[in-house]
Parts: structure tokens; sequence; C-alpha cells
């Protein structure tokens, strides 16, 4: 059984594939010197993505040069492909082609639905003589549909390894074998791979189950790092197996040690782990990235989350009203410092547009606008109503998303609340309070949307302003095809049109 370490692959959701260099080097340098026998550093991702991902996501031919020469021969390097980074087998080949002398291994996330289109992909992979393996996502699925176990092994000429992962942490001890041994009743000479999810703080005990069942590969990440619940850790598969199987000297656990403790500074800050969200998205068979997002959006607490898992039902409120007239410009104003500090030549900015129409997209400036002469709405998603107090509740309109479900908090008198007619965004990031504001101004028919305030965050933040930067992004490109939006302060997003607000003033 071979031990493969993907802590820079899978934790890179946690720093959006940055890492220091010192940590990085300290990670390999430790790497080489234990039993683990592959290092999975990343992705080799398409560059025509547009939202911003760090270097180990667009791992280039020098990192992986210098990662081989760092890390020695006797440790083999993993590259993951995601398929939706690409249109056509060639393209991924081109990409390919530059990394054969120091890439091994060539994994593919590969969701069970479109095992039919990867046949190409796999095929020119292997050609260029890579190590080629099958990661084959939600697994759990096979335990009730026999034929995706048939359907991926038919490709078997085409790969070399079928890696199970445990998407949503939702297997218990019992699935893991009863997976295993159906795949060698038809093929018992298929490498097999297991890669576990901590949602319900089983990873050890399934993959010590995988292990029992002669698994040829088992992934794990120092601290558990990894997508939502995190993985099985590797200090911990190292321990076990110094226990049972002596593979590890206990003189390593001081070097171990330094490793971990800078990965567990992150992990202070990003708190991945077995939190009760994240078991419950195991618990239903929920995709834990839907957990990850609501806790990284900063707009539930804990309670919103477990009771949304729970239920994800849309509520029943009757709200009725629309925003049933035309503004030619609008004013999005957001919670960025920016505003307190231009909030003189905000308002003189006001007096001159007499007729603009304000959207605030979260309650957190208000207070500098008490005076407001311009008609305006506030939008609530989340637990924002909490941050609102009691007067300002009363005497100001708000606006809401056209789909409202157990995570959006309202109050039981809602006289003065607005609802979107339609809102043109997938629904992982509509309800987002940028995304309502865009929907608002575009429904009624603005054909200049003025914003300031949303000054953006370090794309080297910690994830959840991460998260909530490359939200905001996804947002911004997708208005900016359909609508004229003028940012008048400083951003760091992307953005087509920015400009100062000094122009606009007399």
């Amino acid at each position: 059984m071979k031990i493969l370490d993907c802590t820079l692959r899978d934790g890179g959701y946690y720093t959006g594939w940055d890492f220091s260099d010192d940590l990085v080097n300290n990670y390999l340098d430790l790497a080489k010197h234990l039993p683990i026998n592959i290092v999975e550093v990343g992705y080799r991702g398409n560059r025509k993505k547009k939202s911003y991902f760090g270097e180990y996501y667009f791992l280039t031919k020098t990192k992986l040069q210098n990662i081989k020469k760092k890390i020695g021969n006797r440790t083999k390097i993993s590259i993951m492909i995601d398929l939706k980074d690409w249109k056509t087998p060639k393209e991924l080949e081109l990409n390919l082609k530059d990394c054969r002398s120091c890439v091994d291994l060539v994994r593919f996330a590969v969701n069970p639905r479109n095992l039919s289109k990867i046949k190409k992909y796999l095929e020119i992979t292997k050609k260029l003589g890579f190590t080629v393996a099958v990661n084959l996502m939600y697994v759990h699925l096979t335990l009730k549909d026999k034929k995706i176990i048939s359907n991926v092994i038919k490709l078997n000429k085409y790969y070399d390894i079928l890696y199970l992962v445990d998407s949503y942490g939702t297997l218990i001890p019992g699935d893991v074998g009863n997976i295993i041994k159906k795949i060698k009743l038809i093929d018992k000479n298929l490498k097999i791979g297991f890669h576990s999810h901590n949602n319900l703080e089983l990873a050890l005990s399934n993959s010590i189950e995988a292990i029992d069942h002669k698994v040829d590969f088992v992934d794990c990440t120092f601290t558990g790092m990894g997508r939502g619940a995190g993985n099985l850790k590797t200090e911990l598969l190292l321990s076990y197996l110094g226990i049972r199987l002596n593979k590890i000297k206990i003189k390593n656990f001081k070097n171990i040690g330094n490793v971990v403790d800078k990965f567990e500074e992150i992990r202070n800050e990003e708190k991945w782990g077995a939190t009760l969200p994240y078991m419950i998205s195991g618990s239903t068979n929920s995709p834990q990235s839907e957990a990850m997002q609501l806790i990284k959006s900063k707009r539930y607490d804990m309670t919103d989350i477990v009771s949304y898992l729970f239920k994800k039902k849309e509520k029943k409120i009757n709200i009725i009203k629309k925003l049933n007239f035309k503004k030619k410009e609008v004013l999005i104003i957001g919670g960025g410092i920016t505003v307190k500090k231009k909030i003189n030549y905000l308002q003189e900015f006001l007096k001159e547009k007499k007729n603009l129409f304000v959207i605030f997209s979260s309650s957190r400036n208000t207070e500098l606008f008490k005076n407001l002469s311009a008609r305006s709405v506030t939008c609530i998603t989340g637990n924002e109503i909490l941050k609102i107090n009691k007067n300002y509740l009363n005497k100001n309109k708000f606006i809401i998303n056209n789909l409202i479900d157990d995570k959006t908090l309202l109050p039981k008198k809602n006289q003065n609340f607005f609802k979107l007619k339609k809102n043109l965004l997938s629904k992982k990031i509509n309800n987002s309070p940028l995304a309502i504001s865009l929907a608002a101004a575009k429904e009624i028919n603005a054909k200049k949307i003025f914003l300031i305030g949303f000054d953006g965050f370090n794309k080297t933040d910690k994830i959840n302003n991460y998260s909530l930067f490359n939200e905001n992004q996804k947002i911004i490109n997708f208005y900016d095809k359909r609508m004229n939006m003028v940012f008048l302060s400083e951003t760091s997003y992307d953005v087509k049109n920015r400009t100062s607000i000094f122009k606009y003033l007399k």
C-alpha cells in the first residue's frame, strides 16, 4: 500500500492555492524523509480561467521542475486535472506535454455522470507516458447504482488506478469494503486508491477498512487540510502505521511536529474540520461545498446553516411588492471603508444627482446617510436583519432575493419589503448582497450603475475573504457584460470601468 499526500492540492481550497515558499520547502523536506510515496502538489489548470487562482493551481513547468529537484527521485509527483477546465482533449494535451519530465501521476476528478466524456482525455494523457488515475467522485452512489462501477471499469485500459472518493464524507464502516469487493469481482487486478473526507470523523476508520481490503493507495493531508471537513490526517495515518507496521520511527515526530504547527496556524484561521454543518452534510448526503460556502460567506450563523442543511426548503413569505418603477441611474453602496473616507464627496454627489436611486448592498454604512433624501432600498440576505436597529427597520425600504430559504431571516412585519422578480445568477451565488443589488438595478432598467464601497480583499487574505472576493468577482464579470457599471473608488476587483467620484463634482 502506497501513501499519497495531497496537502497542497486539497489544502488549496483554503488558501486559493497560494502557499509561502518557506512552508512548501519545509513540507517537501519532510515528505521526502517520510514513508510518503507520492506528493500531489496542485492542479495543472487552464490559463483561460477568469477567476483568481494561485500558483499551485496553475503549476508552471519551472515550478514543477523546482519541486522535483527539491523532493528527489524517490518520491513521485502527482497533479490533478479538473475536467471542467478543458473543452477539448487536444487543449489538455498541449498543456501536459511540457511537464512530462517532472510529473509522474496525473489524476482526473471525474463525476460518475460524465464517464462517457472522459475516454479521450484519459487516452491522450496515458499516451504521453503518465501514470493515470480516475478519481471517481460521489462514490457513495455506487452502493445503490451498480452500473457506475461496471461503466468505469469498462474504461480501465485508459487508466492505471481507480480512486474511490468519498466526496460528501458520507461513507460509514462496511460501505468501503462493500464497494472494493464489487470492483474486485469484476477486475481483481485493477489498482484501487481511497480518498476519504472527515465529515463524520470516520476518515481514519474508513481508510483502515480500505487498507484491510488491500487497496493500493491511500490519500491523506497534514492536519487533514482539505475542502470542507477535510481529509485523513497524514500524521494520524503515519502514527497508525507506526503502531501496526513499524513504518515510522519515533524520532521523525519532531520534524512532523514542526510542519504540522505551520499548518495548524492556517487551520486556526480557516477552521476546517468536522464541525456540525459538515457532519450534517455528511449524514444527509449533501455536498460539503454547500456547507463550506455558507460558512465562508459570513452571512449566516451556525444555527441558520444547520437548519438549512436539514430542511433546504423555500420559506413561504408573503411579500408581493416588486420594484415596479424605472430609474436611469443607480448608486450601489457597499460595506467598504472607502464609503466613510469619501462620505462628504458622496453627499455632494447625491445632491448633484437628485434623481439617483440608492441601493445599500449591506447595512454596514447606512448610518452615514441618516438624512438621505433620495429614494433607497437596503438588501437583506442571511442574518443581515439582526444588524439593523428597529428605528431603521421601521423607516426604510428593503429588498430580498426572489427565492427565500431557511438561511434568510426576516421580520414578522414586512410591509416595507420588496422582492426581486428574477435573479439571473446561479443559485450558488445569487443570494449575495452584491448579486441582489445588481439584479435590483437591472429590474428597474437602470442605464448607469455607480458603485462605491466595494474595495475588495487581498487575494492572499484568509479563505473567508478570498472566497468572498472570488464570489464578488464572478458577479461583477457576469453583470459587466450586461450593464454599464462605473466604480467610483479604488477597488481590487477586476472591473471594466473604474473612475473617480471627483469627476462628477463641480
